[in-house]
């Protein structure tokens, strides 16, 4: 790990630890409405290093954009960015590139629920999703 990351994720640690305060949750709340365990939660309060999917549990358990914890680690932005509008209960979040963000999001999902899945199979189940959604209207082509 470099520097700047180590510095980035105390930087997240302190945003973290500021809105679990914000709306009055304990760790153990806040470890529970991210779907993740008090130690893993502590690790984030902490700045230690975790794997990319908690910092996906955590948006999702705050509201924020996807990609938000990244941002701030990596120094693109200072604070934690809320997501967009919910739309049909499904919360709206403009994506640089639509087709790299199903990839990531799908590579995450699967490492989550099958962490023995083979890579080939990954990037075969991300394109059979981004195909869908190209096929839904919901990522052109152009993304």
């Amino acid at each position: 790990m470099t520097n700047d990351s180590h510095d980035g994720r105390h930087r997240l640690a302190r945003l973290v630890i500021q809105l679990r305060t914000k709306r009055g949750w304990h760790k153990n709340e806040a470890a529970v409405a991210a779907g993740l365990t008090i130690t893993t939660y502590g690790r984030v309060e902490k700045g230690q290093s975790v794997r990319d999917v908690t910092y996906t549990k955590i948006e999702n358990a705050f509201g924020l954009a996807p990609g938000a914890c990244m941002a701030v680690i990596e120094g693109a932005t200072a604070e934690l960015q809320e997501a967009g509008e919910k739309v049909e209960g499904v919360r709206i979040a403009a994506v640089a590139d639509a087709a790299d963000g199903v990839r990531k999001a799908v590579q995450h999902a699967v490492i989550a629920t099958m962490p023995d899945t083979p890579a080939g199979k990954m990037a075969e189940m991300s394109e059979g999703v981004l195909a869908e959604l190209r096929r839904l209207g919901i990522v052109t082509t152009d993304d």
